[in-house]
């Protein structure tokens, strides 16, 4: 793999077809083929094509906005193409290639249609490569029930950032933007002297480029699309390590305090926690940029370089073990349906407790049971949601975090613990559903009454009462939210509602 990578960088982006490095870094990758478009979203995505890699090569301009870019993308052809579509919002592509050969193309509607010289065969590999640029403009966020916030590439002063929950991806790259099409990446980002480009994965280093200085990133581990990301400021470096010696990355904008820097280094002793309890670090670095655009109202689990609000008070530590929870648990396993996204919100949520409450196992069942009584008394309703506006509601979060905590206290903290285990290493890069959830539960708990109860928690309207001794009804009178989850979806510190949270 280190191989591999040398020979990714050790030449500048082209669309020649170098197929066998290419196909045996996927093989070993492990990326897995591309399902169906979400029904959620049904304008994202495109049929008939796998993406195995993208290669991203962005040159930013972070005071006018200006984003050039080359995107080559290693395609494995589902079926016989005559045409075939990738997402693209609010770029003009300037050039296609196909192994090299000019193709035709057309865009319209927030969709590139590529026409090549003759008919691709089912089955082949190739490669697609795509100049483009202008200046990127974030989407409307579907699943905001107004029009005022946005998802993507963002400009703020003379920098920029990028968060895609769940389909923004198309407004810096050519993408298949749906969950199911995993790929790995690579980043080149040339920035002016200064400035410093930041993007998902491992640090593979930096050169000038006359006035201007190149920065590149690998991403080797499947990666879905709304996970990618890339900053561009005049970032200060915090580099430390965790027990295990996995980089830990924290980049500031000048002026933050070390004190607010330490908290998000903390991320080198919740990952040795993390392993303990569902196995290793699944990446092979890990790093928080701190973005102090004043509208970015929430923090983001992009894959292994987590995006932070600075905001103006010291950062969250339980906000911080929330999002790096998601690099095991809606990162590595990603949902292959955005209706079960309370897997990765729900255990979120869960491991941010465990984390607040690590030496505290009496604090810790008070602060569940203080879901709980939250979920019963406003009856939230199933966690398995069913319309986008709901899939940062109280029942992602909340009652899916109590779902956890009902199959803990029927199976017992060692069966938990392992069949949690084998849920996220088993399922490594790759997605899942709540259905292989609770076949995995069935499975390694061995009790087949585990199958309605997780049914109940997860697709029933009605709340469940508690397995065993811990079961009660909700407090008599108002019960207020919980004020667990770190900081936006509960604390009323965010922009927009509850009902649009994201973490």
């Amino acid at each position: 793999m280190k191989m591999s990578v040398l020979m990714i960088w050790s030449r500048s982006i082209s669309f020649r077809p170098l197929i066998g490095c290419w196909l045996a870094l996927a093989l070993a990758c492990g990326t897995g083929p591309a399902l169906a478009i979400d029904p959620f979203f049904p304008t994202f995505g495109n049929n008939g094509i796998d993406v195995i890699h993208y290669n991203i090569d962005l040159d930013v301009d972070p005071v006018s906005g200006q984003l050039d870019g080359k995107t080559a993308i290693m395609i494995r052809a589902q079926k016989r193409l005559s045409s075939f579509k990738l997402d693209l919002h609010a770029l003009a592509v300037s050039n296609v290639k196909i192994n090299g050969i000019a193709a035709g193309f057309s865009q319209a509607d927030d969709k590139l249609t590529i026409t090549p010289d003759g008919p691709i065969p089912a089955g082949s590999i190739f490669w697609l490569g795509i100049n483009y640029g202008g200046v990127p403009d974030p989407l409307i966020d579907p699943t905001a029930s107004s029009d005022e916030l946005f998802l993507g590439w963002f400009k703020y002063q003379d920098a920029t950032y990028a968060v895609s929950e769940p389909v923004g991806a198309s407004s810096f790259f050519p993408v298949n933007d749906e969950p199911t099409d995993k790929a790995s990446y690579t980043f080149g980002i040339t920035v002016p002297a200064g400035y410093t480009g930041v993007a998902n994965g491992f640090f593979v280093g930096s050169k000038p480029l006359g006035s201007k200085r190149r920065f590149e990133w690998t991403m080797l581990e499947p990666m879905t699309s709304w996970l990618a990301t890339v900053h561009v400021n005049k970032f200060e470096l915090d580099l430390t390590h965790a027990p295990d010696r996995t980089p830990i990355r924290v980049y500031a904008p000048a002026g933050v305090p070390q004190s607010h820097i330490d908290v998000y280094a903390k991320a080198g002793p919740m990952i040795a926690y993390f392993e303990t309890l569902i196995g290793r670090y699944p990446f092979a670095s890990y790093g928080s940029v701190i973005v102090e655009d004043p509208l970015l109202y929430y923090a983001l689990e992009t894959q292994a370089m987590s995006t932070f609000p600075a905001g103006t008070n010291p950062p969250d530590e339980v906000l911080v073990a929330h999002e790096l929870a998601h690099q095991w648990i809606g990162n590595s396993i990603s949902v292959a349906k955005w209706e079960d996204l309370w897997i990765a919100e729900g255990s979120a949520t869960y491991f941010e407790v465990l984390w607040k409450n690590r030496h505290n196992r009496a604090a810790f069942e008070d602060d569940m049971l203080a879901i709980y009584d939250f979920v019963a008394d406003q009856q939230v309703g199933p966690a398995v949601v069913d319309a986008p506006d709901q899939m940062f509601s109280d029942r992602t979060y909340y009652r899916g975090a109590a779902t956890l905590y009902a199959l803990r206290l029927k199976v017992g903290d060692s069966s938990f613990f392992n069949i949690l285990r084998h849920f996220v290493q088993d399922n490594r890069g790759g997605n899942i559903t709540s259905e292989d959830f609770i076949r995995t539960a069935v499975h390694f708990s061995g009790d087949g009454s585990v199958r309605p109860l997780l049914h109940a928690w997860l697709y029933d309207d009605a709340v469940p009462a508690l397995p065993s001794s811990a079961s009660r009804a909700a407090k008599r009178g108002p019960v207020a939210r919980p004020d667990i989850v770190g900081g936006r979806c509960g604390r009323g510190s965010h922009r927009g509602s509850p009902a649009n949270c994201k973490m």
